[in-house]
């Protein structure tokens, strides 16, 4: 028998967050979560999230021991943005499991409907710009371990959504682009030809100016994102975690902003070196020796994982994002990295796909949101 019940004190939480070491115990490929960043994300007080939403955690036991988890969760500003009633599950980890697995979407489901939800998406946790999706396809690609920032899970959570009535919602791809394929001579130009013929300025990110960047930033992100699935504009709050990422994480080296001979933004891409590899040896932890494998490992990182790349709509389709691009190879491989991933990009975005197609990448992981209509009558509450 299963029983869930909502995780609510400190303790629960606690639980909630520490579960997935059982999920993936001596599984190789994963990456455990800073159990600081999980713990701050997920309360209440200090995430930017509960802000425009609200969100409830739910811990699913059977034979006395924990053997899952769930959120539900609202996103207002979503909604409001795309005139919907839609609700989230997120932060899904779950043994294999069957009857778990129903028993916890159950769980989201009735929460959702209780407050008027018609459809539940997921995982998201908690926002489309957060992690989300499953992995779908790509499990035997190199390198098995996720990149920075990319998710992770067994084949059979896929299997668990169908057995409970989910389908796809939509999928998102990511793309690889090794290091030692040529770059054709007229991808090389693209910048050249942008510079003389248009005037554009092509600079790194100032890191000395951060909070005007970051202004320039959120302008084009809000724009250059408008039309993929899911979007709605960030709040300012939202955009001060970008900030603390990018001072966290990045090399400076791969991070490009276009403008116009004016100043006007025009383009912008974010590249984070794949610091994966030495987050696992944390185990979770930043102490007392996880801070040493981090900074060796944003230093030392054979990869990188281009995870924010746009273009303001009056300025596309000239080639700024193959330019962008071919400055991100060409500077990463000048920096020692052998490869880069371009991620997620939503399936419906050619825009994206097919200049990332053209200048060489490949599609080597499939990930995958799905959804189920909420029909009170079919969800049984309380």
């Amino acid at each position: 028998m299963v029983t869930v019940r909502e995780a609510v004190t400190r303790r629960d939480i606690r639980e909630f967050v520490l579960f997935p070491w059982r999920v993936y115990k001596g599984d190789s490929n994963w990456v455990p979560p800073i159990i600081a960043d999980t713990l701050r994300m997920l309360n209440k007080r200090r995430s930017p999230f509960f802000e425009f939403g609200e969100a409830a955690y739910f811990l699913a036991y059977k034979g006395g021991r924990c053997s899952g988890r769930i959120s539900a969760h609202i996103n207002r500003n979503h909604n409001e943005f795309h005139g919907t009633k839609d609700g989230f599950f997120g932060f899904y980890e779950c043994l294999d499991d069957d009857e778990v697995s129903r028993s916890l979407l159950s769980a989201a489901e009735e929460w959702l409907v209780a407050r008027g939800m018609t459809k539940i998406v997921g995982p998201e946790s908690f926002t489309v710009y957060d992690e989300q999706c499953l992995l779908v396809d790509g499990w035997e690609a190199q390198p098995s371990t996720p990149v920075v920032m990319a998710v992770y899970n067994p084949r059979y959570y896929v299997d668990q959504m169908t057995k409970s009535g989910y389908g796809k919602e939509i999928d998102w791809y990511a793309f690889k682009v090794d290091g030692s394929a040529p770059i054709r001579d007229g991808l090389l130009k693209a910048k050249e030809r942008l510079v003389n013929q248009k005037g554009y300025v092509f600079r790194n990110v100032n890191f000395k100016r951060l909070d005007e960047e970051i202004a320039k930033i959120k302008v084009i992100f809000n724009e250059a994102w408008s039309d993929n699935w899911g979007h709605y504009p960030f709040t300012d709050r939202q955009f001060e975690q970008i900030k603390s990422a990018l001072l966290l994480f990045v090399d400076p080296r791969l991070c490009f902003i276009v403008e116009t001979k004016d100043g006007a933004p025009v383009g912008c891409s974010i590249t984070l070196p794949d610091i994966n590899p030495a987050v696992k040896r944390m185990n979770g932890r930043f102490l007392p020796f996880g801070w040493f494998h981090f900074l060796y490992g944003r230093k030392h990182s054979e990869g990188a994982r281009t995870f924010m790349m746009g273009v303001m709509r009056e300025y596309r389709n000239q080639g700024v994002d193959i330019a962008m691009v071919v400055e991100t190879i060409k500077t990463g491989l000048g920096a020692g990295y052998k490869w880069s991933e371009c991620s997620l990009v939503v399936e419906t975005n050619l825009n994206m796909i097919r200049p990332i197609e053209k200048w060489g990448g490949t599609r080597y992981k499939s990930y995958r949101l799905f959804s189920k209509k909420l029909t009170p009558g079919e969800v049984k509450l309380g």
